[in-house]
């Protein structure tokens, strides 16, 4: 059994150098019960949910199979398994892992570009104190000759200024807001090098991409959610963060994040169409009776 495991190994490296274009034997037994096993793994954690009827995309069986990108990945490593031929199991994991790397990439530039935001704000280098009354941003005259300032700026942005108890309340909330942003922005750039690392270097064969796969389900997910949650806490702490501006700023910066709100709802309604699809198609995989998706879901 070694002499023919050594020469089994001997003709697949030639192989895959390149020197013939016969089409490589099948793998070992030993890799089949596996990658079976594996297989299996991945269908009964689906199968609980897959199995009852589909509700909404926030279900929390739907959560604890990872989301439409831990599903997503299952449903193709059990395509890819199942299909029978070493080289479309091969060239759809390879491919699997080289999408994981590139969203994970493009998380990692997004979470950067957002704490480059939330830092210098969290430092208030935007402004210290809010604009004062005498200025003409404020419908004021300005300074006088001996500097002092004149109080003709519009009436209710004098009280603006004083009311500090306000002012106090806003900048914890930006510095909640902001410090939250933070947290998840640097949790994602953290997770995202995991993920970089292990199906670059780390899982060099095909068989651990394929085990890595299977055990890491659940946490794919966050390579989407970290840089979106970075980007919403951001969006939410700019009006706080402007009332020590003015009042005119308080207003603009509400708008990013009111229309940052309105197009959450919408892709949370394609999200859940999408969900839906994945339960369908997970349904049929798994060769369960019934589509699994209630009238309308779709």
């Amino acid at each position: 059994r070694v002499v023919a495991m050594i020469v089994y190994r001997r003709q697949r490296s030639r192989a895959g150098m390149g020197g013939s274009s016969v089409a490589p034997e099948a793998p070992p037994l030993s890799e089949q019960l596996e990658r079976k096993a594996l297989c299996e793994r991945a269908k009964d954690i689906l199968r609980p949910w897959a199995g009852n009827p589909f509700t909404s995309m926030w279900d929390p069986v739907y959560t604890k199979v990872g989301q439409h990108e831990g599903v997503g990945v299952l449903m193709n490593l059990i395509g890819a398994i199942e299909s029978g031929t070493e080289i479309e199991t091969e060239r759809t994991i390879v491919r699997q892992c080289d999408d994981l790397v590139s969203l994970a990439s493009t998380s990692m530039v997004v979470s950067g570009l957002a704490l480059t935001c939330s830092i210098p704000l969290a430092f208030q280098l935007l402004s210290a104190d809010p604009i004062p009354l005498a200025s003409g941003t404020l419908g004021g005259d300005g300074w006088d000759a001996q500097g002092s300032g004149v109080e003709a700026a519009v009436r209710w942005y004098e009280g603006w200024v004083t009311h500090k108890s306000a002012l106090h309340a806003c900048h914890w909330l930006e510095m909640i807001l902001l410090s939250l942003s933070a947290a998840f922005n640097f949790s994602g750039i953290f997770f995202c090098f995991c993920n970089v690392s292990t199906y670059s270097l780390y899982m060099p064969t095909l068989d651990s991409k394929i085990w890595c796969l299977v055990n890491q389900y659940a946490y794919i997910q966050l390579l989407w959610a970290c840089p979106v949650l970075g980007i919403l806490f951001l969006a939410a702490a700019f009006p706080f963060a402007a009332v020590r501006v003015s009042p005119v700023a308080t207003v603009g910066a509400a708008l990013p994040i009111t229309m940052l709100l309105v197009n959450t709802r919408w892709g949370f309604g394609m999200g859940n169409k999408m969900a839906a699809l994945q339960h369908t198609m997970a349904r049929r995989l798994l060769k369960i009776d019934g589509g699994g998706v209630g009238k309308g879901s779709m």
